[in-house]
């Protein structure tokens, strides 16, 4: 978990109920607050992942919508989700598809397993932007605390993690700069300047994928339920026609 450490100047020695001394080198190796910060992936200057986007082979295999139709849906709709067209008519929509009521089920219901694969994706996606965003608010509070602290040259005390469940005190004046762990065991010094603008700006990032991803989760619902009621219509008029097959039958006296 990416969390922030700090540089000091001046860290005085102090003792804690560990009986654990610490000194100006060891604060400055192991300082940090555990603030859970779970930042987005980014390696050095890069910016939150965008959302996701429907895979081109979405629709292979599937005869219901040509290869231009597709390419314009996917260019239109968004995340590059491809429409499902209602089916009014099952006559006339077996005769375009060339198809089969059982040939037109299956490609109606391999059309429905993909969005749901999809959707899936989109909520881990969704869930993922909404753990992170508090935490990096959280972090951004504890930044704008060291600044205004700075800025007052005033001298406070705070923990640091010495191995788990094992803390220290050590009193902190002057600090100058902050280190942001970036993941994969990279950590990465920065000015209160740079560590507010790299935070904001991936605070900033996340919130516009979270509006990306939830205009895609309601785009894809509703063609999720447009599908569901397509195949419906099609087991439906495959039930009557069996029926009026059976019926216009042969009798027997």
């Amino acid at each position: 978990t990416p969390q922030i450490a700090l540089l000091s100047r001046h860290t005085h020695p102090v003792h804690d109920h560990t009986g654990i001394s610490t000194t100006a080198s060891a604060a400055i190796r192991c300082l940090w607050l555990v603030l859970g910060l779970a930042l987005l992936s980014f390696a050095s200057g890069s910016k939150v992942s965008p959302p996701l986007r429907a895979p081109a082979t979405f629709l292979g295999g599937s005869k219901a919508m040509s290869s231009d139709a597709a390419a314009k849906e996917s260019s239109s709709s968004p995340g590059g989700i491809p429409q499902a067209e209602f089916i009014e008519n099952v006559d006339a929509h077996l005769e375009k598809t060339k198809t089969n009521h059982e040939e037109a089920l299956k490609q109606l219901q391999d059309l429905y397993s993909k969005y749901k694969f999809i959707e899936q994706r989109l909520s881990q996606s969704k869930a993922n932007l909404k753990g992170k965003m508090p935490e990096i608010k959280k972090t951004l509070e504890a930044l704008k605390f060291l600044k205004t602290k700075a800025e007052k040259d005033e001298e406070y005390t705070t923990n640091f993690e010495l191995a788990p469940n094992i803390l220290a005190t050590a009193k902190l004046a002057k600090v100058e700069k902050v280190c942001l762990w970036l993941g994969a065991n990279v950590m990465m010094e920065f000015t209160f300047e740079e560590a507010e603008a790299l935070l904001g700006g991936n605070l900033e990032t996340a919130t516009t994928n979270l509006g990306k991803v939830n205009e895609q989760l309601d785009y894809l619902r509703d063609q999720v339920t447009t599908t569901e009621v397509n195949i419906a219509r099609v087991y439906n008029h495959e039930v009557r026609a069996r029926r009026a097959a059976g019926n216009a039958g042969p009798k027997t006296s």
